[in-house]
């Protein structure tokens, strides 16, 4: 009786989170900050793409997608960043960026920082190099997260996955960063989602930063 009356309670409180989750949620995710070495290559950021592939009730939850379909308004989904799901998993609703801050936004400034911290610098328009930086382009491949429903513990998803290609360093024939963070909690609230879309940005800065480490010790100047 008493397991009984645990699992009712649980699956209450699961229909309770999930409450929400049938409306469209906003969450504004910290950008990276950055500072530029005083001295290294200057490179610019030029163009970042976002090619993700929005389904229309897709067939597995890592595939984007969007509570009203609207898969094909790139003001939407430059800013959709997860789907919400309720206890039985049934997508619900999603959750974007604010308006003023994109996806590429996200991923610029995480790239940015990756590259500062191992001797690159990142100029933009108002600098004085920035017309003689090398011209970095970035492809959106990945940048999703999804709820996983569990009886005692939910999980949250986040993927990411971006290829960088410019004439310098690793970049010349293109290289891809990706990441993959899953975590565990009791309700998928704003601050946990939060927490996870931050530990996979993290993550990413991480392979951005161990991936260049690597180069420069196999290519010393």
């Amino acid at each position: 009786m008493k397991k009984s009356y645990c699992g009712a309670f649980l699956l209450a409180l699961a229909f309770a989170v999930s409450g929400c989750a049938t409306t469209r949620g906003v969450l504004e995710v910290a950008e990276e900050e950055s500072v530029n070495p005083e001295s290294g290559q200057a490179v610019r950021i030029v163009q970042v793409v976002d090619a993700r592939q929005f389904q229309i009730d897709p067939p597995q939850a890592d595939i984007p997608s969007l509570k009203n379909n609207e898969i094909d308004d790139p003001g939407i989904t430059s800013r959709a960043i997860a789907r919400k799901r309720n206890s039985f998993g049934k997508a619900m609703g999603d959750i974007l960026l604010p308006e003023g801050q994109t996806v590429m936004d996200l991923v610029s400034s995480s790239l940015a920082k990756g590259l500062r911290e191992n001797g690159f610098r990142v100029v933009s328009e108002p600098d004085a190099d920035f017309t003689s930086a090398v011209p970095l382009e970035v492809e959106i491949e990945k940048f999703w997260g999804w709820f996983q429903p569990g009886f005692w513990q939910l999980k949250l998803h986040y993927v990411t996955a971006i290829n960088v290609s410019g004439p310098t360093a690793i970049f010349t024939d293109g290289e891809s960063f990706a990441s993959d963070v899953e975590m565990g909690f009791q309700v998928a609230s704003s601050s946990n989602w939060l927490e996870t879309i931050d530990a996979s940005l993290a993550e990413l800065n991480r392979e951005i930063s161990a991936r260049l480490a690597e180069y420069r010790k196999s290519n010393p100047d």
